[in-house]
């Protein structure tokens, strides 16, 4: 059985490792942004990255650490939120009469 050439980490000529690896960075700056630097950070509880305006700041053992907003399922505060709103609307339906 002939062995197979793996192309796919082989440096080539002009320094590239990949070539099936889609050019550039999934975290690029947006077109019009103005900074060359990226804007996303990630969330403290899931690691997703947000834009700005996809983030909040929240205090997690006294420091301020970005978070998702609106807040993601493995936020405790957003388990709270959800439980108290739970809470909220069990206690409306008991009073309409």
């Amino acid at each position: 059985m002939a062995s197979r050439k793996d192309t796919t980490t082989r440096i080539q000529q002009d320094g590239l490792r990949y070539t099936s690896k889609a050019p550039g960075s999934p975290f690029s700056p947006r077109p019009g942004a103005f900074s060359g630097a990226t804007n996303t950070m990630s969330c403290f509880f899931c690691g997703a990255h947000q834009p700005p305006n996809r983030r909040t700041m929240q205090k997690v053992l006294g420091r301020s650490q970005p978070v998702c907003e609106p807040l993601c399922e493995k936020n405790p505060r957003a388990k709270k939120l959800a439980a108290a709103a739970a809470e909220a609307a069990a206690t409306s339906d008991s009073n309409v009469v």
